[in-house]
């Protein structure tokens, strides 16, 4: 009777799941058709062995070697089927940033599983794509240096800057030669319309939920992008609000850097192109121009008892050539910079606050997950300017802290050896 019992109940399932599956073939073939959930996990651990120094100013950094990370990334992404035309996309992307020292840069800041480009929405091949989250604006997503315009999966692709996620890069910081506007937004929403016969544009917002000092510093941008086959071209503007130059920490020896400052903004502008010839050659040039709001208080003298406030702004143009030969699995590239002087500077001469840098080098691809490469890049600063290495900045003071920072006319260098497993 068991066993009768026990086969019965068997067949009844069996029974059952073959009607569920009929069921849910029915629906699937009908009004879910495209309810369709794909994921995908990707990243890259980047490598590098490095000899760095950065002389020049009041506290050398002297020579010394090192291993460290090259913007190294763990991500999922994924998207979820509704209609024929829209879909849900997501992604949580995590920073494997100095896995080589723990996960502790030499700020002693650490990353979270979060910290990358996280973000939910909606994507339309009718409407464009809108999501929310901590996200880069479109001034870096869209006409940013790395990959074609956008980041790239670790020197996969020749952008304008072909060194990107490496310490030789040129742009994509605020302490960069160029492409100083490009940033992350937190708390931001962003939107990139459809390709339309080659040209996108898209938009960005971030909100300032904390509003220190009761002033809101949100921060926009827009750009558009123009492709043609082998040719790229892009524009795009980005202001922070209520954000100028810290003129105070200029005269105290902590070099160009901006703050808080209220009634003034920071604002980006640049144009790059991408051209690749025939001859497996790939040529970037690209054009910045900064304007940095300033707030200063004069103080009392003894021949001037009155105080006031001046507002103004300073202006600092950016220049950047790239160049790659391919041959056959290997590239040879190099890229060039130069950060005009700072008109208007409030302190020292504006020829101070200018810089220059070069990298060259070459990589080989052993195949499309792995590929060792080599490198040198040289900055010089001039006595007010502190730009720093891309993804492994050197700190001659305060290392280890949070407000860590590279002397004035300190001009950093590196040679290197790096390898990058992609996944």
């Amino acid at each position: 009777m068991t066993q009768f019992i026990t086969r019965k109940t068997l067949l009844a399932a069996a029974a059952l799941a073959c009607l569920s599956n009929v069921s849910m073939a029915e629906t699937t073939l009908g009004e879910l058709a495209n309810l369709k959930v794909d994921t995908t996990i990707y990243g890259f651990l980047n490598g590098q062995l490095e000899s760095v120094q950065a002389q020049g100013g009041a506290t050398p950094y002297s020579t010394r070697g090192r291993v460290s990370d090259g913007n190294s990334r763990l991500g999922f992404r994924g998207n979820i089927g509704v209609t024929d035309d829209l879909k849900g996309v997501w992604q949580l992307e995590a920073a494997l940033n100095n896995f080589d020292q723990g996960g502790v840069n030499t700020r002693g800041e650490s990353t979270t599983l979060s910290s990358r480009n996280s973000y939910v929405g909606v994507e339309s091949a009718k409407f464009g794509t809108f999501v929310v989250g901590n996200n880069d604006s479109v001034y870096r997503s869209l006409i940013g240096s790395g990959g074609e315009f956008g980041g790239n999966l670790g020197l996969t692709v020749h952008g304008l800057d072909v060194w990107n996620n490496t310490s030789a890069q040129l742009t994509g910081n605020a302490d960069s030669i160029f492409s100083r506007g490009e940033a992350r937004y937190k708390n931001s929403a962003h939107y990139l319309s459809p390709v339309y016969y080659g040209f996108q544009v898209g938009a960005s917002y971030g909100f300032d939920e904390n509003q220190e000092s009761n002033t809101n510093r949100g921060r926009w941008s827009v750009a558009a992008k123009y492709t043609l086959g082998a040719f790229s071209i892009g524009a795009g503007y980005d202001r922070q609000n209520n954000t100028g130059v810290d003129t105070d920490a200029a005269v105290a020896g902590y070099g160009f850097r901006t703050m808080d400052s209220s009634g003034v903004n920071t604002s980006f502008a640049k144009v790059i192109g991408r051209y690749r010839l025939p001859t497996n050659t790939t040529i970037g040039l690209g054009f910045e121009q900064g304007k940095y709001g300033y707030e200063q208080v004069a103080v009392p003298t003894a021949g001037n008892f009155y105080t006031g406030t001046t507002v103004g702004t300073m202006k600092q143009n950016a220049v950047m050539l790239s160049l790659a030969q391919d041959i056959g699995k290997a590239s040879i590239m190099a890229s060039a910079g130069k950060l005009f002087d700072l008109k208007g500077a409030t302190f020292g001469k504006e020829s101070d606050y200018a810089a220059n840098q070069y990298s060259i080098g070459a990589i080989y691809n052993l195949n499309r997950y792995l590929s060792p490469y080599v490198y040198y890049t040289k900055i010089r600063n001039h006595a007010q300017q502190n730009v720093n290495l891309g993804q492994a900045p050197v700190y001659s003071n305060n290392a280890g802290k949070e407000d860590a920072f590279l002397a004035p006319g300190n001009s950093p260098r590196a040679f290197g050896v790096g390898l990058i497993a992609r996944f």
